[in-house]
């Protein structure tokens, strides 16, 4: 859970039920946290892929953590999309007064914490999608690794000549 101050005025951002129920959050973060960013690039060289997957996702942060207030909002003190975002950008005003380097990145990273600490990665489904993902590439990686058995009995007989 967060707590944050904007305006003189306490938000209590947790990242519970109505948060997990928020499914363009849950969609997103899933996406951050599987690395299907760096995926979704086809047709190009790994390195160019991983480029564009990660300016993509640098891109998509800010969305990211407005989504995010507004979903953590949703428990405790509902707010709209329009009143997230002006939350968060207010919430960054504020935190830049005293560091200078704080941003949509660094905010993205607060919340990222506050949802492992309230459990939105597993009450979400997010972390057994992924244990399964994991398993399931692994079970693939194995198959891979048996030896292929080629059946023998399309060769002929060989018959002795003595």
């Amino acid at each position: 859970m967060m707590n944050i101050n904007v305006n003189g005025k306490e938000y209590k951002v947790e990242f519970s039920f109505g948060a997990a129920e928020c499914k363009e959050i849950v969609q997103k973060m899933f996406s951050v946290v599987n690395g299907s960013y760096l995926l979704a690039q086809t047709d190009k060289s790994v390195a160019q892929a991983s480029f564009d997957g990660l300016a993509n996702m640098t891109a998509d942060v800010p969305e990211i953590c407005i989504l995010a207030i507004y979903a953590g909002c949703i428990d405790n003190n509902p707010v709209t999309m329009d009143e997230a975002k002006e939350l968060t950008r207010a919430y960054i005003t504020e935190k830049r007064k005293t560091d200078k380097s704080y941003g949509y990145r660094t905010l993205f990273e607060e919340i990222k914490k506050a949802m492992e600490d309230d459990g939105f990665f597993e009450l979400s489904g997010i972390t057994t999608m992924l244990e399964e993902m994991a398993n399931n590439v692994e079970e693939a990686a194995q198959e891979q690794k048996k030896p292929t058995v080629v059946p023998q009995d399309h060769k002929k007989k060989q018959t002795s000549t003595k």
